[in-house]
């Protein structure tokens, strides 16, 4: 089971579960929540709402942008239930989601990059000292992410991601649309309002893992509405018979 990036990789070993010798590989269920079916897609979102400050007039962007973060403290004061829709607009809401990912890609940057240094980044990594560090890695998008790091990493071990069916198989469930559809041990929920999930996406889970191994919320976001009744019945109901 897993949700996200994690239900990403539960639908990619389920859909390579028959090719795959390892013992350890074999699983009764495959539960995938809130997975996307395009990571290039999802990252492309992410990059996009981090930008969504551009749809205000440039003269008022700073002074809007500082407004959004005072909310965000305003409510860090108050309880976390939930009471209502948050008070941000449609711009301000993209906008701290695609804050809240580009600091992840941030640590991502940082950490991996102590473990093995691709020579990319030019100031030094210091666990003390982190500021000029992370100046530098928070104007790199997961976009650039991907090609400065990830796509020369691979290279490196054999895997050519600038080769477009190597990539395909990578990073798009689509490649492995018939081994997903044999697949009777799948279970997958989502949101029709995921951020992650183009509508094309939406429509090839329906006609490829079908009504009987798929669940449908209409609202719910990317892992929104986890904490839902209805979704936690699901998540069981995903889980029976075994």
């Amino acid at each position: 089971m897993g949700y996200s990036m994690g239900g990403f990789h539960s639908l990619f070993i389920a859909a390579t579960a028959s090719t795959n010798d390892a013992p350890l590989m074999k699983f009764d269920r495959y539960v995938a929540i809130n997975s996307p079916v395009r990571l290039l897609y999802g990252v492309s979102q992410l990059d996009e709402f981090f930008q969504a400050p551009l749809g205000w007039p440039a003269g008022e962007r700073t002074e809007k942008m500082e407004n959004t973060f005072l909310k965000v403290a305003e409510l860090s004061k108050t309880s976390l239930a939930p009471r209502g829709a948050p008070p941000f607009s449609a711009i301000e809401s993209k906008f701290l989601i695609g804050v809240a990912f580009r600091l992840i890609l941030r640590d991502v940057i940082f950490s991996s990059q102590r473990r093995h240094n691709q020579g990319v980044l030019e100031e030094p990594l210091r666990d003390m000292r982190r500021e000029a560090a992370y100046r530098e890695i928070l104007q790199y998008s997961f976009t650039d992410y991907f090609e400065r790091f990830v796509t020369p990493y691979y290279q490196t071990r054999g895997i050519d991601l600038t080769d477009p069916e190597a990539l395909k198989s990578a990073q798009d469930l689509r490649t492995y649309a018939g081994s997903l559809r044999a697949n009777p041990d799948i279970r997958l929920i989502v949101n029709r309002n995921d951020i992650l999930l183009a509508e094309e996406d939406l429509q090839w889970l329906e006609a490829v893992i079908g009504p009987e191994r798929l669940k449908i919320f209409e609202k719910g976001g990317h892992l929104g509405n986890l904490a839902h009744p209805a979704v936690q019945k699901a998540i069981l109901k995903a889980l029976e018979g075994l």
